[in-house]
């Protein structure tokens, strides 16, 4: 009986492990706990927006993709989490072609030239710093 308890809990954990994960993919949130992410942000099912957490040391990046069409409007919020004197995370967003339309420290908003996968390019240049982006497509 003690083997079957184990590995139904076994089993319970990892599932349990997948249910978690795959909400997160879907909910367009993700936590990076370590420099170098390099993902995908989808929203949650009819929504237009999504938020990422991240943490980036100093001399790394965090890259989220994102797939978006022409003329849509993009709204992008970087908040930085000091955690260090001048721990600043900056992000920019380069278009699919690879233009680079905007760097910043705190967000922009603008229309989208051209169909395809947009790249937010985290840094910090000076020190180690967290953050929360938050974007929203219409």
């Amino acid at each position: 009986m003690t083997a079957f308890l184990t590995t139904t809990r076994k089993a319970a954990f990892a599932m349990a492990a997948i249910a978690a994960a795959f909400f997160v993919v879907l909910a367009g949130a993700g936590t990076a706990n370590a420099s170098g992410v390099n993902a995908e942000i989808k929203f949650a099912p009819g929504t237009d927006h999504g938020t990422v957490d991240g943490y980036i040391n100093r001399g790394y990046t965090d890259t989220w993709m994102l797939d978006a069409s022409a003329g849509q409007q993009m709204s992008t919020e970087i908040i930085s989490h000091y955690t260090s004197a001048s721990g600043t995370a900056i992000y920019t967003l380069t278009a699919p072609d690879g233009q680079q339309m905007v760097t910043s420290a705190t967000g922009s908003e603008l229309w989208l030239p051209a169909t395809g996968t947009y790249r937010l390019t985290i840094t910090s240049p000076e020190h180690d710093a967290s953050y929360t982006m938050n974007i929203k497509i219409d």
